[in-house]
């Protein structure tokens, strides 16, 4: 844990390519007396830029950006060794997107449908070391787990 995180400030960085979107976001991270937004991006250059500067403890990052997205950010993240838990905050369906988002390197993945809780919920534990998906996402990715084991069982025999 970083200094930072110890002192009980958790610095946020926002990827968002919607101002309107982005200020909501920063004001609900900004209610938290423990979190401050370390900075905003609306591209993946720019937020590579901002992650080296700022060092922040968590980003959260839309897939649609500006002149890229959200899922490359991810993986470039992961491509020069950068480790930041990241939250992918996405209006595109959970069920589509989320494993995607995953693999490239999230923590976790929440749709803009949910309410502005549950994104603080998914950073509250993205933060402590876990994964966060929605309880109906769990529940399909646990059951694809246990598919590929009856699977790989089946062909053993």
């Amino acid at each position: 844990m970083t200094s930072d995180v110890l002192k009980g400030t958790i610095k946020v960085l926002l990827v968002e390519d919607h101002p309107m979107f982005r200020e909501r976001l920063a004001a609900v991270i900004s209610r938290r007396r423990d979190m401050t937004v370390c900075g905003e991006a609306d591209n993946a250059n720019d937020a590579l830029a901002l992650v080296e500067k700022t060092r922040p403890q968590i980003a959260i990052v839309d897939l649609v950006l500006s002149r890229s997205n959200g899922l490359d950010l991810l993986k470039g993240l992961k491509a020069r060794g950068i480790e930041i838990p990241s939250l992918v905050l996405s209006m595109h369906d959970e069920t589509l997107y989320a494993e995607r988002a995953l693999r490239a390197g999230a923590r976790g993945y929440v749709t803009k449908y949910e309410a502005s809780s549950e994104v603080t919920v998914a950073i509250d534990n993205i933060l402590k070391g876990k994964i966060y998906l929605s309880r109906h996402m769990s529940e399909r990715m646990v059951t694809l787990v246990q598919s590929a084991k009856t699977m790989a069982k089946s062909t053993l025999i």
